[in-house]
């Protein structure tokens, strides 16, 4: 019992920690009307890789944020639309609900909600082994 119990509480402040900077790297304060969430996290068997990480990100209308992509990710929009510029690529990118994609680690990126409804996407990172 004294096992689950510490069990939670670590992962309790690590999905707190998590909240405040999500990825190395990425901000330590979110820009206004930005929401970042870790919702869950798993261990993996596959070789290379600790965990998945599955976040959920919210974004009001305006909002905007620039950061660099640390790990491998795959995005998924459920709500509302997002506009990512990806500096390296020298692309510009308007994703829509239903729309999926892959940002490439390392690259710096800046998205934002142009549109006039909350957008919301999920993150699914894949955290390597160190």
């Amino acid at each position: 019992m004294l096992r689950i119990s510490s069990l939670l509480i670590s992962t309790a402040f690590l999905a707190a920690v998590l909240l405040i900077a999500p990825s190395k790297g990425w901000a330590e304060e979110l820009p206004e009307g930005v929401t970042y969430q870790t919702v869950a996290e798993y261990s993996v068997d596959v070789s290379g890789l600790e965990k998945v990480m599955m976040n959920k990100l919210i974004m009001e209308p305006g909002a905007m944020w620039e950061f660099t992509v640390n790990n491998q990710v795959f995005c998924n929009v459920t709500q509302g639309s997002i506009l990512v510029v990806d500096h390296e690529a020298g692309s510009s990118t308007l994703y829509t609900t239903g729309s999926r994609w892959a940002p490439t680690k390392g690259n710096t990126v800046t998205i934002s909600n142009p549109g006039d409804e909350t957008h919301v996407h999920w993150i699914y990172a894949l955290i390597e082994k160190k």
